[in-house]
């Protein structure tokens, strides 16, 4: 008899939730074979079965908190019988804290469930206009229809998709601003209660361990970034990569840490670590919360592969398909708000790293540069220190560093 039990997949996990059983109880399964989706604070993931053999009574049910180590379900030998009979996690409360199951169908953005067999796009009849999406339910849309909505000012929770299975297209938008004599469609407010995700409750304790006892304090820096926005450019023609802003910034960040292993630091209780790899994490915003994705050794990798990468694993982490060494071990983190027009902002240091770099957004402004008024592209960023390792001159000095990379970009290529 082997048992499926509830894995620890990363040091802060203390619990996981039972998604979906593939599986029913008598049903047969061969070793490798996936039986039922876990949910992490960070990724969803499939457990496969250990041993072949008949699946035992479910242990806990969809929607069910288990914790670490916790058993699932056994897998049944030739001959073998339960030792136990099904129980619902009601009757388990002091092992199993139970959820709706229906609030993960809102978070996982993947829509109803469907049966593995069946195509994960089927197109709704031409003479059905395509279903409302339930309570809870994500709102399908396109990229260019929700920057659209954004800049409109229309909600999405008010709009019917046109597209396909009820998907909200640019033309949906349109209509909907011009709906009613030109006025948009006001969404239809109401109270609801959401259950916490895992990965909403461990956002919520890392950020109580971070602002409670991190003394942090703040150091802003104004940049010029108008040659460094002019070699970006360079790169997209000559090659036709896809190479943003952020994407020298993780490297200007990594090379400058080299040269300052105080801020590529961990405080530790008995000790300070001073990290001998620079890991860079990229603070990815994903429907639950923030995660933090590792670009490892960034200070070795051009530009191009990180951006090459950073995509890779947004996109991971966007699906919650992160592995645990794709989102742990950093020793630096970067945020940024540049893409939603904010100009400055401070950000929350991401324990056990002693600092974080809020970068807000490139922008022309007229400043003196050579003794004349001219227009250049300037960008602030805000370092947050953890006043414990990193004192005021020592964060000055990094972003002293940093200002060198950013401001002459060639050696950023070279």
């Amino acid at each position: 008899m082997a048992e499926i039990i509830m894995p620890k997949m990363g040091d802060a996990m203390t619990e996981g939730k039972v998604v979906r059983w593939y599986k029913k109880p008598g049903d047969a399964v061969k070793k490798g074979e996936p039986v039922a989706e876990i949910e992490t604070d960070k990724v969803n993931l499939d457990l496969e079965a250990e041993a072949e053999g008949t699946l035992g009574a479910h242990a806990a049910n969809e929607g069910d908190m288990v914790p670490v180590g916790g058993v699932l379900a056994k897998i049944l030998a030739p001959g073998e019988k339960d030792e136990e009979p099904q129980r619902r996690a009601t009757d388990k409360k002091d092992s199993i804290k139970h959820t709706t199951g229906e609030y993960h169908e809102a978070i996982e953005q993947k829509g109803p469930r469907r049966d593995r067999t069946e195509p994960e796009t089927a197109p709704a009849p031409a003479t059905t206009p395509a279903p409302s999406p339930a309570e809870g339910e994500r709102r399908r849309s396109s990229p260019l229809a929700r920057r659209m909505a954004r800049d409109l000012g229309v909600s999405l929770e008010g709009v019917q998709g046109s597209g396909p299975n009820g998907r909200i297209v640019a033309a949906d938008i349109k209509n909907a601003k011009s709906g009613g004599g030109g006025q948009a469609i006001l969404p239809v407010l109401e109270s609801k209660t959401i259950p916490l995700s895992a990965m909403r409750r461990t956002i919520a304790k890392r950020l109580a361990e971070s602002t409670g006892p991190i003394p942090h304090f703040y150091l802003t820096a104004d940049f010029d970034v108008t040659n460094l926005t002019s070699i970006r450019q360079q790169l997209i023609d000559i090659t036709g990569a896809k190479i943003s802003l952020n994407d020298f910034l993780i490297r200007a960040v990594a090379l400058a840490l080299r040269h300052h292993p105080n801020v590529n630091a961990s405080w530790g209780d008995d000790a300070i670590t001073q990290h001998g790899e620079v890991h860079i994490g990229v603070a990815v915003a994903t429907p639950e919360g923030l995660i933090t994705p590792v670009i490892r050794n960034a200070d070795t990798k051009p530009v191009s592969a990180i951006a090459t990468e950073i995509r890779a694993l947004a996109d991971k982490a966007k699906n919650r398909k992160l592995k645990p060494d794709e989102y742990q071990g950093s020793t630096f983190t970067i945020s940024s708000l540049g893409a939603w027009g904010i100009e400055e902002f401070t950000a929350i240091i991401n324990p056990p790293n002693v600092a974080i770099l809020a970068i807000g957004a490139a922008e022309s402004r007229p400043v003196v540069h050579e003794k004349q008024v001219v227009i250049r592209d300037r960008m602030k960023v805000t370092m947050s220190c953890d006043h414990r390792v990193v004192d005021g001159a020592i964060g000055a000095e990094f972003l002293k560093t940093l200002r060198g990379y950013v401001e002459q970009p060639l050696r950023l290529v070279v």
